[in-house]
């Protein structure tokens, strides 16, 4: 998921923002919305297991063979990160749908329609807030990956088997 909002992330940066004319935008927002989309269904789809397949809480529990004094600084961040990506990618998608509804996107895009793609979407109120959420979400994912690098080859305890979809059992 982490490569899905990095890419969509730079999409909306550097493509969509250095194209002036809506015409030529039409291909990278259909694969922003697209990898949008799939963000949110592999971060609902996850939630949905750890609680209901896995019965697990909805978010990591504490390493119980660490003390506090043994813990990376940003892993005693964890208790509030790992809340903030599951709220801020779902947050995220809703806001772009906010945006992409209103402005009749998905018509345009997928479907072919005589509309047009808006040339500014400040327009939208909710363009605003996901600009700037982006930012605060990648800032998340950065902080999510230096732990996992420091994990998995500074500790050497495995992070990367236990990150696959929703993590192992023993977990």
């Amino acid at each position: 998921m982490a490569v899905l909002v990095i890419t969509t992330f730079f999409i909306g940066l550097v493509s969509l923002n250095s194209i002036s004319s809506p015409e030529k935008k039409w291909i990278p927002l259909g694969w922003h919305l697209v990898l949008g989309g799939a963000i949110l269904l592999l971060v609902l789809a996850r939630l949905a297991m750890r609680v209901w397949v896995y019965n697990k809480p909805l978010f990591w529990s504490k390493d119980k063979n660490q003390t506090p004094r043994q813990q990376f600084i940003l892993d005693k961040m964890d208790k509030f990160v790992h809340p903030l990506l599951y709220f801020g990618t779902i947050l995220m998608a809703a806001l772009g749908i906010a945006i992409s509804l209103p402005a009749g996107l998905p018509a345009v895009i997928f479907f072919g329609s005589e509309g047009s793609i808006p040339a500014d979407f400040s327009v939208y109120p909710a363009r605003a807030w996901h600009g700037a959420f982006s930012t605060v979400l990648m800032l998340l994912v950065f902080q999510h990956i230096l732990v996992a690098v420091f994990h998995q080859f500074i500790k050497k305890d495995n992070f990367i088997k236990r990150m696959w979809f929703i993590g192992t059992k023993e977990q």
